[in-house]
């Protein structure tokens, strides 16, 4: 191999690397990529305690016996519930999650950015 098809490899791969290493910053350690990361931790966290509320519902409507004059009505209000609750964690955490990736959009350093990082680091 000549010594110009030697620094053209060595310089093609010089680039190659510069290119994986920007590509994994902006992927994974960029300010954008920890607001987002933030964003779908928030989205998370809101739609675990959905999912624990409705569990609860479930089972306090399975408690009631299934011979029970009640059950039926028991039956339709927990799933009217289970509805409602979707509906409402859904919209209540698309807004909150959304509202804080729009503030650290703004100001990353904020306190409220900081405190938003501390809590959804995956780290901790």
């Amino acid at each position: 191999m000549s010594r110009w098809h030697r620094d053209v490899l060595i310089v093609v791969l010089v680039l190659a690397i510069a290119a994986a290493g920007y590509w994994a910053w902006q992927r994974f350690f960029s300010h954008g990529a920890q607001i987002e990361a933030m964003h779908r931790a928030c989205l998370a966290e809101f739609d675990a305690g959905k999912q624990r509320v409705k569990a609860q519902i479930d089972k306090r409507a399975a408690a009631v016996p299934g011979n029970s004059t009640a059950a039926p009505l028991v039956e339709d209000v927990s799933a009217g519930l289970g509805k409602l609750l979707d509906r409402y964690a859904s919209s209540v955490g698309d807004a909150a999650c959304g509202t804080l990736r729009d503030a650290c959009r703004l100001d990353f350093e904020s306190d409220v950015c900081r405190k938003a990082r501390e809590h959804f680091d995956p780290a901790r």
